[in-house]
């Protein structure tokens, strides 16, 4: 979410649309707002569009991944707080380009949290709709 925020521009006139599991809808400005997105943020409370795309939940060993714990070091030492998990941790996530008919593009299951797909693949296969 936030290498598209920083990719914009390199988008053209896509809207991209961040969706998560939150079950608080009261919380969903308040993410948006963290991550100083100015781009709709929807709740997909019960899950069915990561069913959709196939998006599973991983073990903990999966999710805990050396890549995963690496990535929040990093955080850590830029600074961050790391805040208790709200909502579930083994929910993995799923990337995708849909297009202006609503036909799915280009969907990413990353394996684990921290393997998510270049945004250099994202804005390719924005492009690839034009």
């Amino acid at each position: 979410m936030i290498a598209v925020r920083d990719h914009l521009d390199q988008l053209g006139d896509v809207l991209p649309v961040v969706v998560t599991f939150i079950d608080d809808l009261s919380r969903l400005y308040a993410y948006r707002n963290h991550l100083e997105i100015e781009f709709p943020v929807l709740a997909d409370i019960d899950r069915a569009l990561y069913r959709l795309l196939g998006a599973s939940r991983a073990s903990i060993v999966r999710v805990w991944s050396p890549g995963t714990i690496a990535m929040y070091a990093r955080l850590l030492l830029h600074g961050r707080r790391l805040r208790s998990p709200k909502e579930d941790t083994r929910q993995l996530g799923a990337d995708a380009v849909v297009d202006r008919d609503g036909r799915l593009h280009r969907v990413w299951l990353p394996p684990s949290p921290d393997a998510r797909p270049d945004i250099a693949e994202v804005i390719e296969a924005v492009a690839e709709l034009n």
